[in-house]
């Protein structure tokens, strides 16, 4: 386990944040470098700027069962983040849980599996910025005969999670001195009007178990002086689709309800796999062999990419090891869990 530990705390030194594509990339080929080096089967495939890796236990694109992990991270929420430090079993660090940590439990996983066992695993590279990887490595082949196991969110066995579409609505006016607002149209006012007619006519849900269409705005932005009124304001709107064929609808509703000009800036899918299956009994008992608890399926409202995953035509869950504090200044990793992981999936096996 210490090479595995040594890689992982190297990774996070590495400082992958999704936008920066070189040190990405630098991280796809130190583990392409590693997992070659314990004698598995490395392919590098390039999207653009962006490189893929895809290891398997046995040569060809299509293995028994398919993982999936994601290498880059968010930003750290302070500098020291990026110098990962163990305290009590705990590993600290920016990407220790999500998801890095995940993928060198993918890796030891394969490395550990029995001769003649057929597991692959997608290693994707933007997956904290849509996960555009993910989806072209579905389109260049990539796929599995029995199950896809997306390793992101650890804690229980997810079976669907919702579509995101952010939307931008914007306000046009007429700026000028803020002391004579009398002489302009103002943006704000309208854009403001506008949010407040589009939640009066919306109801959120309540909790994770109230599963339907979910939206909210994350960013406003208008003017650049205090004393001047601006000439545009907008608002970005965060929505999290149940149903791909709720899009246009809440679209047109968003546009009629608040007299804004509305704009789609990014879109991916919901998805689902079944959950009274055969693979889903098996995740479970594995699931509980290796963590020591039972666990009911869940949904998650979050994404992963299994949004982009699900289309390879078998069976696509989420699950994962034990970490906490994601995207936060916090952010955590119980090294033990690592090796709980490794049980589920060759379990699996």
């Amino acid at each position: 386990m210490e090479s595995y530990i040594d890689l992982l705390c190297e990774m996070i030194r590495m400082r992958p944040v999704s936008r920066d594509i070189a040190a990405v990339n630098r991280v796809q080929h130190r583990v392409q470098e590693f997992l070659t080096g314990k004698g598995l089967f490395c392919t590098m495939e390039k999207d653009g700027e962006r490189e893929v890796l895809f290891a398997a236990t046995t040569p060809g694109k299509v293995q028994d069962i398919l993982l999936c992990a994601h290498l880059d991270v968010v930003p750290a929420e302070k500098e020291e983040q990026y110098e990962p430090y163990i305290c009590e079993g705990i590993l600290y660090g920016r990407g220790s849980s999500d998801c890095m940590g995940n993928a060198i439990a993918c890796m030891k996983a394969m490395c550990d599996a029995p001769k003649g066992a057929s597991i692959g695993c997608i290693f994707t590279g933007d997956e904290e910025i849509g996960g555009k990887t993910t989806a072209y490595m579905v389109e260049q082949g990539y796929g599995a005969r029995k199950l896809g196991l997306v390793m992101d969110s650890g804690g229980s066995v997810y079976y669907a999670q919702k579509g995101i579409i952010n939307l931008t609505l914007t306000a046009r006016g007429s700026g000028g001195h803020a002391s004579r607002p009398w002489c302009f149209d103002n943006p704000v006012l309208k854009l403001v009007n506008g949010l407040q007619k589009l939640f009066e006519s919306f109801e959120n849900p309540v909790n994770a178990d109230d599963w339907r269409l979910s939206m909210a705005p994350t960013i406003l932005r208008a003017g650049n002086a205090a004393n001047r009124i601006p000439d545009v304001a907008e608002a970005e709107l965060n929505i999290r689709l149940v149903e791909l064929e709720e899009k246009d609808a809440i679209i047109e509703h968003v546009r009629s309800v608040t007299g804004l000009e509305v704009k789609a800036s990014e879109c991916c899918d919901p998805f689902t796999s079944p959950v009274e299956s055969e693979e889903m009994k098996k995740i479970l008992a594995a699931y509980s062999k290796a963590f020591g608890k039972e666990v009911t399926p869940s949904r998650m409202c979050g994404a992963t990419d299994a949004r982009h995953l699900y289309k390879i035509g078998v069976p696509v869950y989420v699950s994962g090891i034990n970490g906490s504090g994601a995207h936060s200044a916090d952010e955590q990793l119980s090294l033990d869990s690592i090796d709980k992981g490794v049980a589920m999936i060759l379990d699996l096996v």
